[in-house]
Parts: structure tokens; sequence; C-alpha cells
């Protein structure tokens, strides 16, 4: 048996939202393999300690280790999205993207990629600039969205994940944030 899954429920619940920021409870849950009840009851007494960090985001609530900054918080809220992740992933590899460009290179339908991009600046993860006719996207903070999917690339089970921190990895010259 790993040492890991001997350990209290409570160690292996931080443990296991350090390695995976933004985790939602059935996340958790199902990693751990922990009933529901035990975990939810976890999470509360951990979160009421002031041990773990939750917040509401949604439709979901979403948990992080104390130290994690609120920018970085914001970005893993929408990293934990599929469909605000490929938004985000496209949108570096393609900045001043357009709304249309977005749709299509993402496969989204126009409803959703709307509601997603606008969470997504709401969330100050991306910017909305107009160029001419139709507004154009960036990522606010390339280096930050890098240097946290390249930490945390193993907690994106994403194949879109593991080609953008390839492929970016040499190509921002800004050092990344510690």
């Amino acid at each position: 048996m790993e040492e890991s899954s001997r350990a209290p429920p409570r160690e292996r619940i931080l443990e296991d939202v350090a390695r995976h920021p933004g985790s939602s409870a059935r996340e958790i849950q199902r990693r751990l393999e922990l009933a529901w009840g035990e975990t939810a009851y976890h999470l509360e007494r951990l979160h009421r300690s002031g041990e773990l960090r939750r917040e509401r985001g949604g439709w979901r609530d979403f948990y992080f280790a104390v130290d994690l900054t609120f920018a970085d918080r914001r970005i893993f809220q929408a990293l934990r999205s599929p469909a605000q992740r490929r938004i985000v992933l496209t949108v570096s590899e393609f900045p001043g993207e357009t709304f249309t460009h977005v749709v299509r290179r993402t496969g989204l339908g126009r409803s959703t990629a709307s509601f997603h991009l606008n969470r997504l600046v709401e969330l100050g993860v991306l910017s909305n600039a107009s160029t001419g006719a139709e507004a154009g996207y960036r990522v606010k903070e390339p280096a930050r969205i890098h240097h946290l999917l390249s930490t945390y690339a193993a907690s994106f089970a994403d194949e879109l994940v593991d080609r953008f921190v390839g492929a970016f990895g040499g190509l921002l010259r800004e050092e990344a944030p510690p």
C-alpha cells in the first residue's frame, strides 16, 4: 500500500489540492477514492480551520492551497473548465484572435464560446481589444499561464496542455514568475 494512501484523509486532501489546484470536491473524492460524505466533511473542516481555500465560481466550488495567490486562483478557475482551457490555449497560440476565429479553432458553439470568453475576461485571464469590426482576445499574462501549466501539467489530463507546454516552453522570453 502506498504511504500517502495510509495518511489521514485531511492530509491526503491537502496534498491532493496542492497537486491539483482548483479541483472540485467531486474530483478530489474520485482521485482519493473516499466516500462522498467523508470528503465533504473533511473539506468543510479544512476550509473552516483556514487550512484550505474554497472559492465559489459559477456552479461549483474550487479548492486551493492557502498559499496560492488570488491571481493564480482566478487562472486555475478558468483552466479547470475544458472549454475555457481550450480557449485560453488557442488565444495563447494565436494572440488577437477574433471571436469568429476562436469559435472555428476550438470547435465550440457560438453561444458556448461567447459565454466562456466573457467569463475569461471577467476573471482577468483574457483581455478584449477591438481590431476593426470584431474584437480580438489576448491572454493577459502569457508567461504566468505557461508557468502554471508547466508546473501543474500532470493535473490536467489534456493533450492540448502537453502540446502548449512543449511548444511554448522556449518561446516566451519573459522570465516565468515564481
